[in-house]
């Protein structure tokens, strides 16, 4: 079954997914990933939207995005840390436990008619901290599952789950929110998450990496991290540049919801529309970089794609056109889709397998973190004149600093390209 699986996907031209694919814990992991990321897109749409119907405040929006986000910045290291200490499998199970039993509390507050804007966000708060344990783990993890030659291809497929989840998640959403509300969604989580939590205590680590780290205190370690991250010529520049698209570009999907309501003037139905619009770039992004492979070019991809988003999150905001703004918006999923997979294979590949748990949980803060610090600015800003000119200005700013990159990848590219040098 497994050879033939394989043999459709050389066919179709995805022959390297054939070869991770062979690997068991890959799969069975794959399995469990799939709905587990759709049900975390649907509760991040739901928890949006009813962020949204509690306070019609753009605000309100950005600061419970930065609730679920903006605790990675501070337990984010000490989770890359533990990545590269402890065993990664019994750390991402417990982290998955977690977000199941916040799932269980979201969906009974809901149907109780109990939630209000200040439980919201500590539900959000705690799904952000747990969040923070499971990012660098479930980064790390996946030199565990394959080896080290078809880490860049694992690193895609499963990127690219993830997105087309941002295309299956808010489709669902846009069934289960009208069917029966939020509470409905977040029930349904309940379930994709126990199936992640199944598939991680089904698998072994047929990979195991050899751990060279002198274990001195978590703190320490975990300076140490962001030491080497920020010091490398190549993982530094490319995480400033991460930050860039988080805070800059971003946050407009952060803030969708709100700028549905108040800018395009539509129901949960309509939002659901335009979040599908950019999962099904996103998606589109995810395939095109499976096709890829391992081929080079890696670097110059992560920086033409901040580029492409810089100006489509523009004409978003300025060409106030449903049809052209879902246009964009699936041109603004599709670069930020495969721009973040490539930023996460080139720092894959550049950091050494010892201290990979903690410059990968940088990876992570930055990605989760940023657009919610950006949207949490943007939507104070948003309330005051209107969502167009903060989102406008931060695009404009991010696409300049990618400008600059770009005349300068040269330099990038040998950098990031060569042997990892010992951490």
């Amino acid at each position: 079954m497994i050879d033939l699986l394989v043999r459709g996907l050389a066919l179709a031209g995805f022959g390297a997914v054939g070869d991770v694919m062979r690997h068991r814990s890959f799969r069975i992991y794959l399995i469990g990933h799939i709905p587990n990321v759709v049900g975390t897109w649907v509760v991040r749409i739901s928890i949006s939207w009813l962020a949204w119907e509690l306070t019609k405040s753009g605000f309100w929006v950005g600061a419970v995005a930065a609730a679920d986000a903006l605790p990675g910045l501070l337990l984010g290291p000490i989770g890359g840390v533990m990545a590269d200490r402890m065993d990664r499998r019994k750390i991402a199970i417990a982290t998955q436990v977690g977000l199941v039993v916040i799932s269980i509390l979201l969906t009974i507050f809901t149907f109780a008619g109990l939630m209000t804007i200040w439980l919201l966000l500590a539900m959000a708060l705690a799904r952000g901290i747990t969040f923070s344990f499971w990012q660098p783990v479930r980064l790390a993890l996946m030199p565990n599952l394959v080896p080290r030659s078809e880490i860049s291809t694992a690193i895609a497929l499963n990127s690219s789950t993830f997105n087309a989840a941002q295309f299956v998640g808010p489709a669902l959403a846009a069934v289960l929110l009208p069917l029966g509300g939020p509470g409905l969604a977040f029930f349904v989580n309940v379930f994709a998450g126990g199936a992640m939590v199944w598939a991680l205590v089904t698998i072994d680590v047929p990979f195991q990496a050899d751990s060279k780290a002198t274990h001195g205190t978590f703190l320490g370690d975990a300076v140490a991290g962001i030491r080497y991250g920020a010091s490398h010529p190549g993982i530094g520049p490319m995480l400033l540049l991460l930050m860039a698209l988080g805070t800059m570009i971003r946050p407009l999907t952060e803030l969708l919801s709100a700028l549905a309501g108040s800018v395009f003037l539509l129901d949960v139905t309509g939002f659901s529309v335009m979040a599908s619009a950019l999962g099904v770039g996103a998606m589109s992004g995810a395939v095109w970089m499976l096709r890829r492979g391992n081929k080079d070019g890696i670097t110059e991809i992560a920086l033409l794609t901040g580029l492409i988003g810089g100006v489509a999150a523009f004409v978003i905001v300025n060409l106030i056109w449903l049809p052209s703004a879902l246009v964009c918006l699936a041109v603004l999923g599709f670069s930020l889709t495969s721009g973040g997979i490539a930023i996460q294979q080139v720092v894959q590949f550049a950091v050494p397998d010892e201290i990979r748990g903690r410059v990968l949980s940088l990876f992570g803060m930055i990605f989760r973190s940023g657009p919610a610090l950006g949207a949490l600015a943007m939507g104070r800003i948003g309330d005051v004149v209107g969502l167009g000119w903060p989102v406008s200005v931060g695009s404009l700013l991010g696409l300049a600093i990618y400008v600059y990159a770009y005349l300068r990848r040269a330099r990038l590219r040998a950098a990031l390209e060569a042997e990892p040098r010992a951490g």
